[in-house]
């Protein structure tokens, strides 16, 4: 009989996390997109296994129901968004306030052009009062748009109400260009995840939203 050492066994341990943290890994990237574009109602816990790949009852094997999956891929979205808008925050005190601004209003253009998934999700459960528009707005949303209102509030002079205004208007216009991709291709004639595209498309939001601030 083989004698298993430590060694071994810590090897054993790793390749089963792993395996586990890929099998969650493809389970999530799968249903990214058909959350997204289907809705939660619109597909079946084995619908997501086929298009992940994997056995029938992994779902509930790593993530316990399509409820906590679709909560991790939620998690998952917006963690990444924070991250990255965390990390701009840690840039401010070298800019101006426009500076600042704009550099907020570029970061959302760039990001729904690589992350159009985040707005269709967003999409699909906005527009309905559910447990997952609060989880959205409790975990998420709530905590990153309160930290953006007070730098505009403070730099544009706006009150609650309008910052609600200047809010939808900004991410409204940051992501459904890259959202409606397939209509923008057959209307225009163009690609809009082009690098030259969002360049420009952040540019005219810039100028749109803060074009009277020097």
């Amino acid at each position: 009989m083989t004698e298993t050492t430590p060694a071994t066994s810590t090897k054993r341990t790793r390749r089963t996390q792993e395996r586990t943290e890929i099998a969650r890994a493809n389970l999530i990237n799968a249903a990214t997109p058909m959350f997204a574009e289907q809705g939660f109602d619109g597909i079946t816990v084995r619908n997501i296994e086929l298009a992940a790949d994997v056995k029938r009852g992994m779902l509930a094997y790593h993530f316990g129901d399509k409820e906590n999956l679709w909560k991790a891929v939620a998690d998952t979205c917006l963690e990444r968004l924070s991250t990255e808008l965390n990390h701009r925050f840690e840039l401010f005190k070298d800019l101006s306030e426009r500076e600042r601004l704009a550099l907020m209003i570029r970061f959302h253009v760039r990001y729904y052009a690589q992350h159009p998934e985040l707005s269709r999700l967003m999409s699909q459960e906005a527009r309905q009062d559910s447990w997952r528009i609060e989880y959205l707005v409790d975990k998420h949303l709530k905590p990153g748009v309160d930290a953006l209102k007070k730098h505009v509030t403070a730099t544009l002079d706006l009150n609650d109400r309008e910052f609600a205004h200047w809010y939808y208007i900004m991410v409204s216009a940051s992501a459904t260009m890259f959202s409606f991709a397939p209509e923008c291709e057959r209307l225009f004639g163009f690609d809009p995840h082009q690098e030259s595209v969002v360049e420009t498309h952040a540019e005219m939001m810039v100028n749109t939203l803060l074009g009277h601030i020097k």
